[in-house]
């Protein structure tokens, strides 16, 4: 008898713009799918924090928004920039703007962790990434 093995189901890197979504409660669809989630198969790159909190810094900091962004935090895993991401970023970096397609910086590093660590970018900016090689991406919007 022969055991078949069910593929393991991907791991999600989330960008900014999903998180917001989150946040705001305003797309079901999401919610839905963002809770359909095992625990662990959801990522956050430091990056990522970055570009929230800075959002945070820049609104009105009232202690809902607050208590929202620490509850994204705890649903999620957090990557860090190693030796190996910088490397990916470089040659991310170095491969988009010689062909004349580069995206931003902090896309750029999104882009490199969700390829090193191997998973899925979930985004609604498909437009700037679809640029990157080799990596998937979805849009849960």
């Amino acid at each position: 008898m022969v055991k078949t093995v069910s593929p393991l189901p991907p791991n999600y890197l989330i960008n900014t713009n999903i998180w917001s979504h989150l946040q705001r409660r305003t797309t079901q669809a999401l919610i839905i799918r963002f809770a359909a989630l095992n625990h662990g198969q959801a990522f956050m790159s430091p990056v990522v924090l970055g570009e929230l909190e800075t959002g945070f810094q820049k609104g009105d900091q009232a202690p809902y928004r607050r208590l929202a962004l620490d509850q994204i935090y705890a649903s999620c895993q957090m990557l860090t920039v190693n030796r190996q991401v910088a490397v990916e970023y470089a040659r991310l970096r170095s491969l988009l703007e010689q062909g004349g397609t580069p995206i931003g910086p902090n896309d750029t590093w999104i882009a490199a962790e969700a390829l090193h660590h191997k998973l899925v970018l979930v985004t609604d900016n498909v437009r700037e990434f679809s640029r990157v090689p080799g990596l998937k991406v979805e849009n849960w919007l």
